[in-house]
């Protein structure tokens, strides 16, 4: 009876996210030509679409997380009320730089601002605190350590969603997969806060995805592809394991995320190589990459949300593992992650 209770609150919350998000876009796609949040053809050299498409997608985003947290007073739990004021932060920045095109010191700036909020209200990674995880410290080297991952976790998860997002569909299709998951494993651990974030967050993607799917009606925008980044990384930290133990649920998340995270280290190591500015956008990713070997780039875009939904289940599956043989796994899919890399970046023009 409680499992149906919990199955019956989830499909209620994803059912009401979807709908609100739906009716959100609708309203936004028909004012944002009057305040200006468009999308402009041509206005960059790696933008192919032909018409003005409105920005509005964080907009969405953040206005429907506004009304559920209202809704259902989940603002009273100290995680969400954490994730979701640092999540505004974080949209708002990116919200400004929709508007007017911020530097990307600035962006940087905005990022750090939320994750430093995130830690102040007190969510932030517990890895060298464990007594499982494989590698103990005293302190105060934990408590640094802590810190340290926290602040290269968030920013790295936010800038790989907001990097991956430069085809219709790509990045809402990866946030739905990632979102599902977590709210998997929030129903098995039985996290409240980690479930009403996780199914509003896959309604919202749910339903944004039918307005950024190729062609798209709706671009994400800065504000709505680095708010999803930084929700997911701050879901994942909040997310405590209940099968297996740290030592073999420590990647888990890292796999959750191994296709934006690979997608830009493959950028930025490009960028690099070929000494090109890292921040400044190109024709560069994994899909443009898999698409000059002939393979056309909406195909591309399904075998990473397939890689992606893989290797999410691959994670789950390592839950239930020996620790050693969770870990060989893992090292065997960065190896692959490696190959593929080299194999991506031969002979790329």
């Amino acid at each position: 009876m409680e499992n149906f209770a919990q199955l019956e609150y989830v499909m209620l919350l994803l059912i009401s996210s979807i709908l609100l998000a739906v009716g959100l876009a609708l309203i936004s796609i028909k004012i944002a030509p009057d305040v200006g949040l468009i999308d402009i053809p041509g206005s960059a050299g790696h933008k192919k679409h032909l018409n003005p498409v409105p920005l509005t997608g964080g907009v969405v985003l953040l206005d429907t997380m506004i009304v559920m947290i209202i809704l259902t007073k989940m603002w009273a739990i100290p995680d969400v009320w954490a994730i979701f004021v640092s999540g505004m932060i974080i949209g708002l920045f990116g919200l400004l730089d929709d508007f007017i095109h911020l530097s990307a010191t600035k962006k940087l700036l905005g990022q750090i601002s939320g994750t430093i909020v995130l830690i102040y209200l007190g969510v932030q990674v517990q890895f060298f605190h464990s007594p499982e995880f494989f590698i103990q410290v005293g302190e105060p080297w934990a408590s640094w350590l802590n810190l340290i991952f926290t602040f290269l976790w968030l920013l790295t998860v936010t800038n790989s969603f907001n990097f991956i997002d430069s085809f219709d569909g790509l990045a809402v299709g990866l946030s739905s997969v990632s979102a599902g998951f977590f709210l998997l494993l929030a129903i098995v651990t039985g996290q409240t806060s980690l479930i009403f974030l996780c199914t509003v967050i896959l309604g919202i993607c749910i339903a944004l995805y039918f307005f950024n799917s190729r062609p798209a009606s709706l671009f994400l925008g800065d504000s709505g592809a680095q708010s999803l980044g930084f929700l997911l990384a701050a879901v994942a930290i909040i997310y405590q394991p209940k099968i297996g133990s740290q030592a073999s649920s420590w990647f888990m998340p890292i796999l959750i995320f191994s296709v934006p995270l690979f997608d830009m280290m493959l950028v930025v190591l490009s960028r690099l190589k070929r000494k090109k500015k890292i921040h400044q956008a190109s024709r560069d990713h994994t899909y443009h990459r898999l698409a000059q070997r002939g393979i056309p780039i909406h195909h591309a875009v399904l075998i990473m949300h397939g890689t992606s939904l893989l290797l999410s289940m691959v994670g789950f599956l390592c839950l239930n593992l020996p620790v050693l043989y969770a870990n060989i796994i893992f090292g065997l899919i960065v190896l692959l992650g490696i190959a593929a890399y080299i194999e991506l970046d031969r002979n790329y023009q």
